[in-house]
């Protein structure tokens, strides 16, 4: 009571950590005058009960939290990101998990974006995976972002999206589970991604992707890793036309692979490829259409010539030993 009393920005303090779990003194928050080149090692909220950061929620005017390293919000605690200011931080490690609906019903509703500054680190598991829309990130540049989705409400707010939304320059993607759908959603057609890797360790958690009539697009990718189902998510992607991968691999088991095999002999483009980077089931091969490249970007016309014509080289050699074996006679 005495806390909601306060004036916001009243109270003068300096601090290393902060970790606030379930207690109405996550309220406290907006009443802290921190500078706004004051180093936080950690920050740490969470709240199971909407009460506990009802007065944040509250504040019209974003508080400061200084520079952050490590943040990691929890349940209704994830609300409180929209009340911070945030646009020159350099947040290292950024953690935003809610188990339930509720706990992101106040970010979601938002129609103007928030800034959460520059992130090098970027985890969001369950529903908040959908407070990605709700971020500003055009100018930013994250090292990794990985968002995991073990059930199919936990991205229904992303996957009704109409419009792409932009997550800027991506370094590292990792998606998981139902989250692999979010990737239909992003603008990624100017994006150049180190390493992509999709794991979906279900049919369902692809089933979005695959029933999606248009291809999407992913712009330049280093190396793509695909696991398990999947797998069968390239059968409706699209890559820059001027890309080249150091490494694609597709892992999974036979049933993961039925997608794919049910596709024409090389309908499937991937285009560029380094020499040794292609690491996928020999059944898989023949219907991907692709070129081999060395490390300057030329052809490697052997090993190509090998690859497309694999089922030609082989009726040659037939035909080869047949009449070397007649000839014998």
């Amino acid at each position: 009571e005495n806390i909601e009393r306060m004036a916001p920005n009243s109270i003068g303090c300096s601090l290393k950590k902060l970790d606030l779990n379930d207690i109405g003194l996550i309220s406290i928050l907006s009443k802290l005058r921190i500078h706004g080149d004051s180093e936080i090692e950690s920050l740490r909220l969470i709240a199971s009960e909407e009460a506990h950061v009802a007065e944040v929620l509250k504040q019209e005017k974003p508080f400061c939290v200084g520079r952050v390293k490590n943040m990691w919000l929890k349940e209704y605690a994830v609300g409180v990101i929209t009340k911070m200011s945030l646009k020159d931080s350099e947040i290292e490690w950024f953690y935003l998990t809610a188990s339930e609906e509720a706990h992101v019903a106040e970010v979601l509703k938002q129609e103007k974006p928030f800034c959460v500054g520059r992130v090098k680190n970027m985890w969001l598991k369950e529903y908040a995976v959908g407070v990605i829309t709700k971020m500003s990130l055009k100018d930013c540049e994250v090292e990794s972002l990985d968002l995991v989705a073990p059930r199919k409400e936990h991205v229904a707010a992303v996957l009704v999206q109409e419009k792409p939304f932009c997550v800027g320059r991506v370094k590292m993607m990792y998606f998981k589970d139902y989250a692999v759908g979010v990737i239909t959603k992003m603008s990624l057609k100017d994006c150049e991604i180190e390493s992509l890797s999709l794991d979906a360790s279900e049919e369902a958690h692809v089933a979005a992707v695959l029933a999606q009539e248009n291809p999407f697009c992913v712009g330049r990718v280093k190396n793509m890793f695909l696991n398990h189902y999947a797998v069968s998510v390239i059968t409706k992607m699209t890559i820059h036309e001027d890309n080249t991968m150091e490494d694609f691999v597709l892992f999974g088991n036979e049933d993961c692979f039925s997608r794919i095999l049910k596709k024409g002999d090389k309908s499937i483009d991937l285009g560029r490829i380094r020499t040794g980077g292609l690491r996928v089931p020999e059944e898989i091969k023949r219907k991907l259409r692709y070129t081999i490249v060395d490390g300057e970007g030329k052809e490697v016309l052997g090993e190509n010539i090998f690859l497309r014509n694999k089922a030609a080289m082989f009726v040659v050699l037939f035909l080869v030993i047949h009449f070397s074996y007649c000839l014998w006679l």
